[in-house]
């Protein structure tokens, strides 16, 4: 590997490792600061839902920035010539990787792939993770209708 292909395959470590404790951090804000709902039980998925939407949308902004550092290193490679090199670019790319497992139009060459990957990869895994996050919220709003006393017994003994 040359030193440009470590030095982007680094980066993408990190990256992803950073993003995994900032949602893990996310989420547990969520949970911490839910909504009263006691009388609309429904408005603690609504604050989920926006809320990691909100988180995702950060993620997305931290690695358009990784993004734009890299490519900001000459020998890092290149992101195809209908590429521009402003924000919306920048964000445009990293939340279409993010998103749809790196599909985009825009063609990545050289190193830079690496981080493109990284950022499909760990797009999957945080959202995967926020989607597993809702599907609780949502047996803690809904389950309770459902089973009764047994979902009563699930929280004494998750807590």
């Amino acid at each position: 590997m040359t030193g440009k292909e470590l030095l982007v395959g680094g980066s993408s470590l990190l990256f992803l490792a950073l993003l995994g404790m900032y949602h893990l951090f996310g989420l547990k804000l969520v949970r911490f600061l839910p909504p009263n709902t006691d009388k609309h039980p429904q408005m603690g998925l609504v604050f989920t839902f926006w809320a990691i939407a909100l988180l995702h949308l950060t993620e997305i902004a931290f690695g358009a920035l990784v993004l734009w550092l890299l490519q900001g290193i000459p020998g890092t490679g290149e992101l195809g010539l209908t590429f521009g090199s402003r924000v919306i670019d920048y964000l445009y790319l990293a939340g279409t990787c993010f998103a749809t497992l790196g599909y985009a139009q825009i063609e990545a060459v050289g190193p830079i792939r690496l981080f493109i990957m990284f950022l499909a990869l760990s797009g999957f895994m945080v959202i995967t993770w926020s989607a597993t996050f809702i599907f609780e919220i949502w047996g803690k709003t809904y389950g309770n209708e459902d089973k009764g006393d047994q979902a009563d017994e699930y929280d004494k003994k998750a807590e």
